[in-house]
């Protein structure tokens, strides 16, 4: 797996988009840290770096939807796939070696949105009164739920080997489920009561309430979310559906893999 992995990052250094999507990683951090900048000394809001330093949860699940499945689709176009077998390396160390690249490019794009805040929003705006050990465990937890959706990504773009429909089928599956969360979101989000102290008749309540709140914290776009608001009170459940689902998709893409006709 030493040589699958090593040329792999070889092609990631020279990976156009990959690059790319680096410095978009990196302006995006920027950004919004001098979109905070411009609160703080036009508007007078208090401002501090906490407020954007996750965000890149948010982003990432876009962003790597459309690294994963395009790194790997040329993959098969070029015919690099069907190479690799028959210079004797086994299909389930291809496929690993596919999936801790794409997990590795992903934390490295993450790194990229965090060293903009990190080397502009320090001297700028600073932070307020960081909890080392809420940021680590903030950090531990994004991580996981990033394997997760990369596990994912990697099942679809090595089960389908069309190089334009992989992509299409990884970007529906990341911008539905957001709009599912957002809106579950938004439900969760209704109050009891309205101001006038009359009851909310959307105010979720019981079994119902549950249900949305079990899919808030199992889809990874929930997750996302709730990363990116600094939210930890469901941290450890939500680390075990990631943990789940990033042994599920990557099993299910491993049985299938080494059954494929590759042409």
């Amino acid at each position: 797996m030493n040589r699958l992995l090593h040329s792999n990052f070889a092609r990631l250094q020279k990976n156009k988009f990959f690059l790319i999507s680096m410095i978009f990683m990196f302006a995006a951090g920027c950004a919004l840290i001098l979109k905070q900048y411009e609160q703080l000394k036009v508007y007078g809001i208090p401002q501090s770096l906490e407020f954007t330093f996750f965000k890149y949860a948010i982003l990432i699940g876009i962003v790597s939807s459309i690294f994963c499945s395009l790194f790997l689709g040329v993959e098969y176009s070029d015919g690099t796939m069907r190479n690799k077998i028959i210079a004797g390396h086994k299909r389930t160390a291809i496929y690993c070696a596919n999936l801790i690249t794409n997990v590795s490019a992903s934390l490295l794009l993450c790194l990229s949105y965090i060293s903009a805040n990190v080397l502009l929003g320090i001297p700028l705006i600073g932070f307020s009164d960081p909890d080392l050990s809420e940021f680590l465990l903030l950090t531990a937890g994004s991580v996981i739920t990033i394997t997760a959706l990369c596990s994912i990504f990697t099942m679809i773009s090595m089960l389908i080997q069309n190089k334009a429909i992989a992509p299409i089928i990884c970007i529906l599956i990341i911008f539905l489920s957001m709009g599912f969360i957002s809106e579950i979101q938004r439900m969760l989000n209704q109050p009891e009561y309205y101001d006038d102290g009359t009851m909310n008749p959307n105010y979720l309540t019981g079994e119902k309430r549950e249900q949305y709140e079990f899919w808030y914290n199992v889809l990874p776009a929930g997750q996302e979310a709730q990363y990116s608001n600094m939210q930890t009170e469901n941290i450890n459940n939500m680390c075990l559906y990631s943990a789940g689902i990033t042994i599920i998709s990557t099993g299910t893409g491993l049985f299938f893999f080494r059954r494929k006709n590759l042409k």
